[in-house]
């Protein structure tokens, strides 16, 4: 069956309180890529609790997972 897409199973997770679906295995790194935004300047909580940039490869969403990202701006 060449040719025929097969969507990998999706999970819903909620992100800045909108629900979305991401394929199920996606990390936050992945994720953040996905939404076009940077690493290097966001700010990652999953369920309440900050994630280090270095954690963003290898934690991989669940279901019902709650995302806060924000950007961090520099300035005074």
């Amino acid at each position: 069956m060449e040719g025929l897409g097969i969507m990998p199973e999706q999970i819903q997770i909620t992100v800045n309180g909108q629900l979305i679906s991401v394929p199920k295995n996606t990390s936050v790194l992945l994720l953040l890529k996905q939404l076009n935004l940077d690493q290097n300047i966001v700010f990652v909580e999953l369920n309440k609790n900050a994630l280090l940039k270095k954690e963003y490869e290898q934690t991989i969403l669940q279901p019902n997972d709650r995302l806060e990202l924000v950007r961090v701006t520099a300035g005074g």
